[in-house]
């Protein structure tokens, strides 16, 4: 029985689900086929009910995909999850505002220094308001997309009449990436919606636990399997890769074993890993010497490596069908052009620099080239570049969009219109914008960071998020007029991470963008989810990324950590996982004995090599 029929099954007897499909499954297929057998069986009655089947996505472009393929139809709602929630609780006014005071209560306890308790003894507040736009001002009634998520679950929670509407409305609710989805919302999603109105409501959560990279996502749904609450479902097919990297899959993970689908081409394909064994022994030497004399050796294994690909057909030219996936570190950052950004950043939050530069973390950085949504790990489209890439995609409604939401200008939300210094409502108003960006344009390729920042504030292009506000206003304090020794310490080590970054030709920027969207023939293992290319290499160094990954401890399962283990095991399924054809492992950190006797469980006897044996893949 294939997962579709034991889904059908499942929506007959009225269970929720859970489909847990390996990467290269094909699971936004069977999520559409699920969509079309409830409209094909129950379709009547919902339109005669008004009541719509709800699909829950975590990106626009997932979103735009699912709705071509139903080709719009107007019973089932596909929303991200900010657009989903928001919409369920935006009328209960009253309510948002009470649990927004008690909200901001806790966020008080936490941070204190960034907000204030008795927030409804300062303002008298009407309204609350989210526009997705990445700021929060609570004394406005604005709320930031994490808000949202938690505003929803505690008034799912709270509120009986709430939850009935919410049924009523929607009788079916599919999840697409649940794993991704935030832990707050799976537990308000299940134990408090659908436990009390089982009969009423099914829930339907597609994803794979084994590619949740983030710590935000809620990862696994495992027990509420166990509770009974959620039905388990396999799907077992691998439409993408070889036979070869299928079977390296299944010994990476357990819960599933795929298989190429009966009547697909099969493309044998190949696994190698790579062990560089070819350093000096550490003798006296502290461990951080040691690990900087081997840098150069590291790049020269490096090297030797991508020659003898090259060599035998593989193409690392930009927009290839072969990919190097990398843990973001100097290596990577000196080939994708933004070392002197990774070498300011790593000289102020040492191994934290890939968190505050990739993950786009640091307000500076955010300001330049986006955020990523904290509890959903999606693109936030409201840095200086992503305005540039509407321009020179001549997505003009992307322009003004991007321009309401992020550019300079207070909200005047009885109309709904942006007032400020782009108002779009003559002709010469878009002119302005456009010369505007033109010169913007220019002056990235050639300027420096502070030059742009310059020029974007200057003009009123976009707009500071209040915490690179703070955070400049902060710098303004001298630290000798700071008494506390570790205070007047870090506002040193700020002061000099900031103007050294000003300094930083901002082409950096640029590449490290064009490296966050994938764009280099390098990529973060991080943003691969969902990609597929012919050729994949993958390159891991456990001394890049200590407190974060290890991948020997992983591999012998000497991991202690449990927490580090599964991000680590996730991670590197879901690097292998992107191969279409062949895969290579280089091991730049040498792995020992009890590693490389699992590995040799794990590849064929002769794919296994060392560094200086690679001639032979």
């Amino acid at each position: 029985m294939t997962a579709f029929d034991q889904i059908q099954q499942l929506i007959k007897k009225q269970k929720s689900f859970l489909l847990e499909a390996g990467a290269g499954s094909g699971k936004t297929f069977t999520l559409i086929q699920t969509i079309d057998y409830v409209l094909s069986t129950k379709g009547k009655d919902l339109k005669f009910n008004n009541r719509l089947i709800a699909c829950i996505t975590y990106t626009n472009v997932a979103k735009n995909e699912i709705i071509d393929r139903l080709e719009n139809n107007p019973q089932v709602a596909v929303l991200t999850i900010h657009e989903f929630l928001w919409g369920l609780i935006k009328n209960f006014q009253k309510q948002l505002i009470i649990e927004l005071d008690i909200l901001n209560e806790l966020m008080a306890q936490k941070k204190p220094d960034r907000f204030q308790p008795g927030l409804l003894t300062r303002v008298a507040l009407t309204e609350v308001i989210y526009e997705d736009s990445g700021y929060r001002d609570f004394e406005k009634g604005q709320l930031h997309h994490d808000d949202v998520i938690s505003l929803a679950a505690q008034m799912i929670k709270n509120y009986e009449i709430l939850r009935n509407i919410v049924v009523a409305k929607y009788p079916y609710i599919f999840i697409d990436e649940y794993q991704d989805t935030a832990e707050e919302t799976a537990i308000s999603l299940i134990d408090d919606l659908l436990n009390k109105n089982q009969n009423e409501l099914l829930l339907g959560f597609f994803g794979d636990s084994h590619q949740k990279i983030y710590d935000t996502g809620v990862g696994a749904l495992d027990s509420f399997v166990l509770d009974k609450k959620l039905e388990f479902v396999t799907k077992s097919e691998n439409y993408r890769s070889s036979v070869a990297v299928i079977g390296l899959l299944n010994n990476i993970r357990k819960n599933i074993t795929q298989v190429a689908p009966p009547g697909k081409e099969i493309e044998k394909g190949s696994v190698a890993f790579i062990n560089c064994d070819n350093y000096p022994s550490q003798g006296a030497m502290r461990i951080t010497a040691y690990e900087q004399s081997l840098v150069e050796l590291k790049n020269s294994n490096y090297d030797s490596l991508i020659s003898h690909l090259e060599n035998i057909g593989w193409q690392f030219g930009e927009n290839s069908k072969d990919k190097v996936l990398i843990i973001a570190n100097r290596r990577v950052a000196e080939r994708a052009k933004f070392s002197n950004l990774y070498r300011i950043t790593s000289t102020r939050y040492g191994e934290s620099a890939n968190e505050a530069l990739m993950k786009r973390e640091n307000v500076l950085v955010r300001f330049f080239v986006g955020s990523l949504d904290k509890k959903t790990t999606r693109e936030r489209k409201n840095g200086i570049e992503h305005l540039i890439a509407y321009w020179k995609e001549k997505d003009y409604n992307g322009i003004i969009t991007f321009l309401k939401t992020y550019g300079v200008g207070d909200k005047q939300h009885n109309k709904g219109q942006q007032a400020g210094s782009f108002h779009l409502k003559r002709h010469s108003d878009k002119i302005a914008i456009a010369e505007q960006i033109e010169k913007l344009e220019a002056i990235r390729e050639t300027g420096t960071v502070k030059q742009v920042m310059d020029f974007v504030v200057e003009n009123k292009i976009v707009k500071m998020q209040e915490g690179l506000q703070k955070y400049i206003a902060k710098l303004e304090i001298l630290p000798e007029n700071i008494e506390d020794e570790e205070k007047r310490n870090r506002q040193l080590r700020d002061l000099q991470f900031f103007n050294d970054m000003m300094s930083v030709p901002y082409i950096e920027f640029i590449n490290l963008f064009k490296h966050t969207q994938n764009q280099t023939v390098f990529s973060t293992k991080h943003g691969t989810k969902g990609e597929q290319y012919r050729n994949v290499l993958v390159v891991i160094d456990d001394t890049s990324w200590r407190q974060m990954y290890n991948f020997q401890n992983f591999i012998n399962d000497k991991e202690e950590n449990e927490q580090r283990k599964l991000r680590t095991k996730n991670l590197f399924y879901v690097s292998c996982s992107r191969a279409m054809k062949n895969l290579v492992i280089l091991a730049l950190s040498e792995f020992e004995t009890d590693a490389l006797n699992v590995i040799s469980q794990w590849f064929p006897s002769d794919r296994i090599f060392s560094i200086s044996d690679i001639s032979d893949i």
